[in-house]
């Protein structure tokens, strides 16, 4: 009986996770395009955290360019209707145009400080810088993302 019990749990979490992914990857054109930014700027985040700890500068340069980029082009991908499901991102956003832009430049201005600080080596300004990045993320997220 209990090994039924363990394989329908497991069954059911397989099947949840499954569903997740499925609902997550229905996203298409540029909610899709919009969602594997997010992600990659997740990615850098985290390889960003693991370099400072070494401390690599040229990884924490590469990682935060590609968060300057993401920063410079994030507005292109919040069109007008473009929070259909399984985009996460709330109508607030385009209620609020200019403050989630104020947002964007935060983020923008924190990871362009990030290169910089990384270009010189100077690891108690990428600590600081990275902190600021990660709160305006954090920022964004609470108020923008469902």
């Amino acid at each position: 009986m209990r090994k039924k019990s363990l394989r329908l749990t497991l069954a059911s979490v397989l099947f949840v996770a499954a569903f997740a992914a499925y609902a997550h990857s229905g996203a298409t054109g540029v909610v899709k395009e919009r969602m594997d930014n997010f992600k990659q700027a997740k990615k850098s985040m985290k390889t960003i955290k693991q370099a400072i700890k070494a401390p690599d500068f040229q990884t924490i340069t590469l990682e935060s360019e590609k968060l300057v980029k993401w920063g410079n082009e994030m507005l292109n991908y919040f069109p007008v209707g473009s929070n259909q499901k399984p985009s996460e991102a709330m109508p607030l956003i385009w209620q609020e145009w200019s403050r989630f832009d104020a947002h964007r430049q935060t983020y923008l201005l924190n990871s362009i400080t990030l290169v910089e600080s990384a270009t010189l080596q100077d690891l108690d300004a990428v600590r600081d810088a990275y902190g600021e990045l990660a709160k305006s993320c954090k920022a964004c997220h609470d108020r923008y993302k469902d």
